[in-house]
């Protein structure tokens, strides 16, 4: 734990991080997202952390675990913890509310009570904002920004992790990488970082995409509707789907090419899942070996970051608690919604949604 510790005050420094002055509503925790609250009353915050009982831990444990966390290794705890919901004078209380698991959803009854002149850090890049989790109209009607982190900021720089998330999967399901030859199912950010890594190492693969025209600077890659070229080739040891942003299957009975095809070409072959579109019982009924075992649905990673280790949990959520310091400052001084969202931008480590928040429309998320 010493050494998530020094993660934690490493990213803290680096980022100049000072949330004095300002009150953070996050979530009491397992694993690396304890270190939120943490982080967040090392650098000076007031600190409401609600939680509750979860496949992930029970809120008691979580609690301790901070608890412990702050009391072993000498750092200040200004952390006040509520279970399971909080009073309405707290959630008013909040400059800065994350966009955290134990929070969600942030529902239209959780943001009417919110201070008007707060703001809801979403903890990751806009594009990955998933229906159901935040109200974001009822943000806009009451004037709370929401505003996401980039994670290819030069100081919390993200970008290397999702290559290497991928091939310690690959690794864990018994493939040796270097002489294995693969399909890469990567449509978005995610599948493109992949392909990138992939090439740089030398790695046998074929990358297939929704959108071959917006990729087509960075590497050769083939449309999905392509896929039967893969019947090709003499050996394929896995399938990666990595897919961010399409939602229709490519394999299976509603997709390109089904899974019998695949099989009965490729005997061998295994389904490695970080996300994406993929019926969960089609593939578990194909005799497909996969990984991991638990499929989660589409935005979600079923074989997150945090597999690599804590540093880019910590690295990530210490960035979207600097993103919560720019805007909720420049809120405090009076700058208008887009002035605040644009102070965090131009800094660089903020993130705006496409057509700015105040035009963002729930029908542009793909359900």
């Amino acid at each position: 734990m010493a050494r998530n510790v020094e993660i934690a005050k490493s990213c803290i420094k680096s980022l100049n991080l000072n949330l004095e002055g300002l009150s953070i509503l996050t979530e009491c925790a397992s694993g690396p997202y304890a270190f939120t609250p943490i982080m967040a009353s090392m650098a000076g915050a007031e600190v409401i952390a609600l939680g509750r009982d979860s496949r992930y831990g029970t809120y008691a444990d979580n609690k301790a675990f901070i608890q412990n966390v702050c009391s072993s290794y000498g750092l200040k705890e200004n952390i006040e913890f509520f279970e399971n919901d909080l009073p309405s004078d707290k959630w008013s209380l909040a400059n800065i509310t994350t966009n955290s698991g134990m929070l969600r959803p942030l529902s239209e009854e959780k943001i009417g009570k919110l201070n008007c002149n707060s703001m809801i850090s979403l903890m990751w890049e806009t594009w990955e904002f998933r229906p159901g989790e935040i109200d974001i109209a009822s943000c806009q009607k009451r004037g709370i920004p929401v505003v996401g982190t980039n994670e290819h900021y030069e100081k919390a720089d993200l970008f290397c992790y999702p290559g290497m998330i991928c091939l310690k999967m690959l690794f864990e399901m018994g493939l040796e990488i270097g002489n294995n030859s693969f399909i890469l199912l990567g449509e978005g950010l995610t599948g493109s970082l992949i392909a990138r890594d992939f090439r740089n190492l030398g790695i046998d693969f074929d990358w297939f995409v929704d959108s071959t025209q917006k990729y087509s600077k960075e590497g050769h890659c083939l449309h999905y509707s392509e896929i039967n070229q893969i019947l090709q080739r003499d050996r394929i040891d896995a399938v990666i789907c990595a897919d961010h942003i399409s939602q229709s299957p490519v394999f299976g009975e509603k997709g390109y090419m089904d899974f019998k095809t695949l099989i009965e070409s490729f005997p061998l072959v295994q389904w490695a899942h970080l996300s994406g579109p993929v019926d969960p019982d089609e593939l578990k009924e194909s005799g497909i070996r996969y990984f991991p075992k638990e499929i989660q649905p589409y935005g979600y990673m079923s074989y997150p970051t945090e597999n690599l280790g804590w540093e880019p949990v910590i690295m990530l959520n210490s960035a979207g608690l600097k993103v919560g310091e720019l805007v909720a400052n420049a809120r405090k001084k009076g700058f208008t919604i887009e002035d605040s969202i644009q102070a965090s931008v131009e800094y660089g480590i903020g993130q705006d949604f496409d057509g700015g928040f105040k035009n963002f429309k729930l029908a542009d998320v793909k359900k």
